[in-house]
């Protein structure tokens, strides 16, 4: 944001000589080429917007890490998104490409997304209204972007009391003249999905400088495709599965991650007593076309109980490595000067993506009569061999391959103004804003979705559905067959939304407060006026039929819509108060010492909040600079935690019940289908009236320091320690599991013991505590003039080591500390990712780091960089650990290295290719129940890819 250059405070002489070198380091991208780092998105004699602080400066002055990343940098990198600059971030534990449909997060210190603030020119956008915990970085303006800021440390005292891991900040162009395109295309080698495109444009006219005007805009279009798993055969092979524990061919038809539950195509069925009965789960199971192979439809031959029946293989076949994603941003932004230093700025941001999830084919429950054209023996369906129905019905579990796969889509929508006045009052700065925000998530039904109604009907006393007659569930359709199940399709409907909005008034006064013997005291003061706004609406989709015996009119899929029923909309708002002060002090020519303190008043919860912050800035010489800062922070439970209408099912992977099957096999008194490899379960992940959870509390201190030991070479270590108390969130299902006994008034079970449908109560509540510890290096290194070698070479290292990264439960060992430095951190009471759909697990690394060699000689530029993280603990459950496999065993270390290099000798153009991922390096494996074998979250499922840029300036 421009306006009227600020007082400066004169620096001394050794902070004057060595502003160069902090310049360089404050603004090293985390992932960025040295020779780019001293540079600035403002005129060196000009105070900036540093993140983490109230008061303009210059970056060299900041007293606590932050790092920072231009444009230019992510895609010398080879970035196609937003998302791999985080996923690449040493100090986060992001996921990013696994099949979540809640769009990337940045995940600091591994202590949840939630705790990391995310901000566009320093303000709030509305969050992601489903859970109202984060903002997806999907929704940022890429074309417009300057630059990226991480801070590395808490900042509950500058932007607000949630920022308790640290904040990314993304900020655009201050203003633009002239106008570039830009297309880019990425190409796996190997074919089969996951190529993405996009095409951008940016376009501005007036100068600030001249005109006292400037108005630009920019607009950008993304697009990936889906990445089936069976694109990629040598990552779903048996045998090397079969190594970790997880089956692809099954002995039953529940125990594999790639059955589903005893639903096939031809289907499989049991005999029922009489029309009238309640549908068969128990019994022989048979299949007409099981002893021939399973032909006539999609599924694989499999004995049981020496029956030949079959198994849809939905997890190969039907699901994906990777998810489609459409992203779209448009930002404007208009400035007027007017006059004595005022400036007033419209800023607008749109934003809209599309996850597309796919899963396996509807399945279904449903009842052939003994007049059912297709029931078995009727001339076409054949009869199965020794079995005389005489007439009963016969109950088929049919997974609708016909329809093809269940696409599901989540459009999400994030739009944002700000307007702003900045200027001068006397020898004051202010600068005030009217921030207004909201979200949307749509999640539809796409291709494969069916009305329960449109393919059958119901029975008068149950709930069994009589297959519609011109329906096949032992083969292919007919075309009367194919026109029934084209009419049941439900595309396009909408089964659940939320909304989410932010609206505040902010207003900032800066100036000189006192002057002391080493310079002036800079203080900054204002407040802000702030309203959260959140909105479940139900759809009448999710409401039961009084036609269907109380079923939700969806084939296979009560659980999809679970509590999201008309009876579960609701709005609720949130009042926040707040008022903040910053004092920059400069006790000594070599010593300054800033404090600051923010207070928060929530109105709904009627609590208030007061947190301090106390930053250290020591330089006793020109070459070396020592800093320190502490800090507490305050969370808030989120809107949906506490005033949901809903009761949530969130499904839980195939599992062992741990009390009737210890160790995979079932105790006296069970059958092995009835507690062992349990699928087609839940936990119950939201409650109403949730009220009672306290608000987090956080305790956090970092202390380092930067040196020049030779000329343009600079290097920072930086230390630091968080603890959060009461952390929020829904416990970790895998601990849960593991801990039968502690947690044994959270399962619930049948009258004959078996676990219910809704098999664990796990709603939001206060769990204990975290903390964390580690170190962050940076490293960057321009080389000097190579004799015999052209051009300049600079070398980068950005790094963190994590020492700690433990969790305490008052159930657990006594509220003893446990740790998961080096593993899943659901191995631990306490999960910081809870709440977030597909997010309940992060990975502790010891180690992670990014690391480049940059060469540029005239127009040419090139790249070679490496992300690296080291191995973890593998989750290693006696269900995937016993004989046949390779045991207990480790997620093995990662790395992937991409080349890029550029050329813009052409009048206009820059050119630009890549190679992503040049080893051509899989993820590696894993036997966590949450994954298909391979750690596809954080590593990259593609294989080598090609990347291609134009960009054209005019």
């Amino acid at each position: 944001m421009t306006h009227r250059p600020a007082q400066k405070r004169a620096l001394t002489p050794s902070a004057t000589t060595f502003a160069p070198t902090l310049l360089a380091l404050a603004a090293a991208a985390v992932l960025a080429p040295a020779q780019a780092l001293a540079q600035s998105t403002a005129a060196p004699s000009e105070r900036i917007e540093i993140t983490g602080s109230l008061i303009k400066r210059m970056s060299g002055e900041t007293a606590v890490p932050v790092s920072s990343a231009r444009a230019e940098d992510l895609q010398a990198r080879g970035h196609t998104e937003l998302k791999d600059f985080m996923l690449e971030l040493p100090q986060a534990s992001s996921l990013g490409t696994n099949a979540g449909t809640a769009g990337p997060m940045t995940n600091l210190r591994g202590f949840g997304p939630m705790r990391t603030l995310t901000l566009l020119n320093g303000r709030r956008l509305a969050k992601e209204p489903l859970t109202n915990q984060y903002v997806s970085v999907s929704v940022m303006p890429r074309m417009a972007m300057s630059r990226v800021d991480v801070l590395r440390d808490g900042a509950s005292s500058a932007y607000g009391s949630d920022a308790i891991s640290g904040v990314q900040s993304f900020y655009t162009l201050p203003s633009f003249q002239g106008a570039k395109v830009k297309v880019e295309g990425l190409q796996p080698s190997r074919s089969g999905g996951g190529d993405y495109w996009s095409v951008g444009g940016l376009a501005g006219i007036g100068d600030l400088s001249t005109d006292g005007w400037n108005i630009y805009g920019a607009v950008e279009m993304q697009k990936r495709k889906i990445l089936p798993r069976e694109a990629r055969p040598e990552l779903i092979d048996a045998a090397t599965l079969a190594l970790m524990g997880i089956s692809v061919n099954p002995t039953s038809l529940s125990n594999s991650s790639n059955t589903s539950n005893g639903f096939a195509s031809p289907g499989n069925f049991r005999t029922a007593a009489s029309n009238t009965a309640a549908f068969a789960t128990s019994g022989t199971v048979y299949n007409p076309y099981g002893a021939s192979g399973c032909v006539g439809g999609n599924g694989k031959p499999i004995t049981l109980s020496g029956q030949p029946v079959c198994y849809l293989d939905s997890n190969d076949t039907y699901t994906a490595w990777g998810n489609g994603n459409d992203i779209s941003t448009l930002f404007g932004k208009g400035t007027l000067r007017l006059g004595k230093g005022h400036e007033l700025s419209l800023e607008l941001n749109h934003a809209q993506f599309k996850v597309l999830q796919r899963n396996a084919p509807t399945p279904v429950n449903v009842r052939l009569t003994s007049t059912h054209p297709y029931y078995p023996g009727n001339g076409i369906t054949p009869a199965v061999a020794g079995l005389a129905l005489a007439g009963r019905p016969v109950d088929v579990a049919w997974s609708v391959a016909d329809a093809g796969p269940r696409d599901r889509g989540d459009y999400h929508t994030n739009d944002r103004a700000v307007l702003e006045l900045s200027g001068g009052l006397g020898s004051w700065d202010y600068r005030t804003g009217l921030n207004l925000g909201r979200s949307e998530r749509s999640t539809r039904f796409e291709n494969g979705w069916l009305r329960l109604s449109g393919i059958g009907t119901v029975t008068g006393t149950s709930t069994v559905i009589l297959l519609d007659p011109k329906l096949n569930p032992f083969g292919a359709q007919t075309a009367a067959g194919t026109a029934t199940l084209q009419a049941a399709s439900i595309n396009g409907a909408t089964y659940r939304l939320h909304k989410g909005t932010n609206t505040s008034l902010d207003f900032t006064l800066t100036g000189e407060a006192f002057t002391l013997p080493a310079g002036a005291a800079t203080l900054a003061v204002g407040g802000e006026l702030r309203r959260d706004g959140w909105q479940a609406i139900g759809q009448a989709t999710g409401d039961t039929v009084a036609t269907l015996n109380g079923q939700v009119d969806l084939a296979g899929g009560d659980r999809a819509v679970s509590g999201a029923n008309s009876l579960t909309s609701n709005k609720i708002n949130r009042d926040i108060t707040s008022v903040y002060a910053e004092l920059d002090m400069p006790l000594l020519k070599t010593l300054s010492i800033n404090a600051a303190v923010r207070g928060d008043r929530y109105k709904d919860l009627n609590v208030s909040s007061v947190n301090p912050k106390l930053q250290m800035r020591w330089q006793p010489l020109r070459e070396f600079l020592v800093r320190a800062s502490a800090n507490t922070g305050f969370r808030a439970p989120a809107l949906p935690e506490i005033y949901s209408k809903e009761t949530e099912i969130t499904a839980i992977s195939t599992f062992n019940d741990p009390v009737n099957c210890p160790a995979g096999t079932a105790i006296n008194g069970f059958t092995t289908a009835q507690v062992c490899g349990l699928t087609g379960r839940g936990q119950v992940t939201k409650v109403p009236g949730n009220s009672g959870i306290n608000p987090e509390k956080s305790r956090s201190w970092t202390a380092g320091f930067v040196a020049e030991p030779i000329k343009n070479l600079t290097a920072s270590v930086d230390y630091w320690e968080t603890e959060i108390s009461d952390v929020i969130g829904n416990r970790s299902i895998s601990f849960i599991l593991a801990n039968p006994a502690i947690y044994a008034d959270m399962y619930r079970r049948n009258a004959d013991g078996t676990l219910a449908t809704a098999a664990v109560y796990n709603p939001p509540a206060n769990l204990g505590k975290l903390r964390g510890a580690g170190i962050d290096v940076s490293v960057t290194w321009a080389l000097p003039q190579l004799p015999v070698v052209p051009g300049r070479f600079t070398l980068g290292l950005e790094g963190a080591y994590l020492t700690r990264w433990d969790a305490s439960s008052p159930e657990v060992a006594g509220g003893a500390w446990q740790s998961a430095n080096g593993q899943y951190n659901d191995v631990v009471p306490v999960n910081p990712n809870a709440g977030i759909s597909n997010n309940t697990r992060g990975l502790n690394n010891r180690w992670r780091h990014t690391a480049q060699i940059s060469w540029a000689l005239g127009d040419w530029r090139a790249q070679v960089s490496q992300r690296f993280q080291s191995h973890i603990v593998d989750q290693n459950t006696a269900a995937r650990t016993g004989a046949g496999t390779s045991g207990p065993r480790n997620v093995a270390s990662y790395e992937q290295y991409n080349l890029s290099a550029s050329y813009s000798g052409f009048k206009g153009f820059t050119l630009g290719l890549g190679i992503l991922n040049l080893t051509d390096r899989n993820p590696p494996q894993t036997n966590h129940s949450g994954y298909n074998g391979y750690l596809t979250s954080v590593a990259d499922v593609m294989g080598r890819s090609y990347r291609g840029t134009v960009e054209y300036k005019f």
